[in-house]
């Protein structure tokens, strides 16, 4: 079953801060801490473990993000906030290898729950959320004005039901997998779609995952 962790990330906690205090939240390098480093010098860190040149971790697919909270740890860094990204993000491929002290195989990696294509995502009944909410995809190149979306969501939702997504959207009881979620996307992306969010993209993040290997194979 879906779990909170799942979708929690520590962006979106701090958002959350923000919302509650109605105080902006610190700028990210300033949670980081040690000793004898300076503010220069743990922006210097945070770039080096993979923060974007331009915008921020928040940015990057959920699994960069842990890498990279990983990576400043790894340096010898803690939160002065107390935070443990991997106890909010522990099905996360980087986690997982974090826990059990070494890479993980394809078959572990292709098992984890993939929570960012949202055409994946169980609707809990009040949520609020419907199936128009999940559609992860559009026509290759179509117009992203708010005005065209249903007839979007029109010529996208048979594609998406032909690809392996649930029908309706939101009527699995849990997130799919990496590997099945592989699959469902290359079968979009081969029928002349794009994502409405790159970053859920299984193959930009994970290319030895089996469906992208044989993808490039295949176009190579």
């Amino acid at each position: 079953m879906l779990r909170k962790s799942h979708l929690v990330a520590w962006p979106a906690l701090i958002a959350s801060l923000f919302l509650l205090t109605g105080c902006p939240p610190p700028p990210e390098h300033t949670n980081w801490k040690r000793a004898s480093t300076s503010e220069q010098g743990v922006m210097a860190a945070m770039k080096g473990c993979g923060e974007p040149a331009t915008g921020s971790v928040s940015d990057l697919p959920l699994n960069a993000q842990a890498l990279q909270f990983l990576c400043m740890q790894h340096l010898g860094f803690t939160r002065s906030d107390g935070l443990e990204l991997c106890a909010l993000m522990k099905d996360q491929p980087a986690c997982v290898a974090e826990k059990q002290g070494h890479q993980l195989s394809v078959p572990q990696l292709e098992a984890l729950p993939f929570v960012e294509d949202e055409g994946f995502f169980p609707i809990k009944p009040g949520s609020g959320r419907n199936e128009a909410m999940q559609v992860s995809w559009r026509k290759a190149g179509a117009s992203q004005h708010f005005s065209v979306q249903v007839a979007n969501n029109q010529q996208t939702l048979p594609v998406m039901y032909a690809c392996g997504y649930p029908k309706p959207l939101g009527s699995n009881l849990a997130v799919a997998n990496i590997g099945q979620t592989a699959k469902a996307q290359r079968c979009m992306i081969n029928h002349g779609f794009e994502p409405k969010k790159q970053r859920m993209l299984v193959c930009q993040s994970y290319p030895q995952v089996t469906a992208c290997r044989e993808e490039v194979e295949k176009s190579g």
